[in-house]
């Protein structure tokens, strides 16, 4: 009998070619309702979703076969991971699956902001042109608090150096000792909210990290 593999959120075409071409018995249905995951469940060996599918406690209790979850990504914060290992189920993740991207993804947007490059393109859908509004600010010389640096924060950290930014860092998991102190200062978390003009987050959602920065947190930010 063929593993049955149930796939609950988009995949590219090159993925599903991997698991067939491996011989898995693929079942391809992107974002099914409620009812109809409960029945999908209920024989497969496999699980791979993304962001889209929150695996709950009652759903791997339908999944009376199920053997491995596959997050197709780096957050697991959608699969109920306690439950899942009681019942001996694997969870695994793609912690290297999209770190370049994401850190891409963090420059691209802080340029977006210093460079009022969304205000820009809006008043030019509209026939206008506001130059001096659009002024905007460099990134050089200014400060970057980057808050988790693990794998992801990490490589942003390599692409705000080559823009000529101050780096602080905070993370409970690391000392100087791992960073170069004249490109990448470990601070306090509090610290570097008060002196950063940029701060990007870099974290799992957990307990520790839900909520972490609130309104206390965020009164203390420069008003710029």
């Amino acid at each position: 009998m063929l593993t049955k593999i149930l796939i609950t959120d988009p995949l590219s075409d090159k993925g599903l070619d991997l698991l067939r071409n491996e011989g898995f018995d693929v079942v391809y249905k992107p974002n099914p309702p409620l009812d109809e995951l409960f029945i999908l469940v209920n024989d497969i060996d496999g699980w791979l979703i993304r962001s889209g599918t929150k695996v709950t406690k009652e759903l791997i209790e339908n999944a009376r076969k199920l053997q491995i979850i596959g997050r197709a990504g780096v957050g697991t914060d959608n699969i109920d991971i306690d439950f899942a290992t009681s019942k001996g189920i694997i969870v695994m993740n793609v912690p290297d699956g999209n770190t370049i991207s994401a850190a891409e993804h963090t420059m691209a947007m802080m340029m977006s902001l210093s460079r009022n490059i969304y205000l820009g393109h809006s008043g030019l859908m509209k026939g206008e042109w506001n130059r001096s509004l659009l002024v905007g600010n460099e990134l050089q010389n200014k400060t970057l608090g980057v808050v988790g640096l693990g794998k992801i924060g990490r490589e942003v950290i390599k692409r705000a150096l080559s823009y000529d930014m101050k780096i602080i860092g905070f993370d409970p998991y690391v000392s100087q000792d791992q960073f170069n102190e004249e490109e990448t200062r470990i601070v306090d978390l509090d610290f570097l909210i008060e002196n950063s003009d940029f701060i990007t987050l870099h974290l799992p959602i957990n307990k520790n990290t839900k909520d972490l920065f609130n309104y206390d947190k965020i009164k203390k930010m420069k008003k710029t």
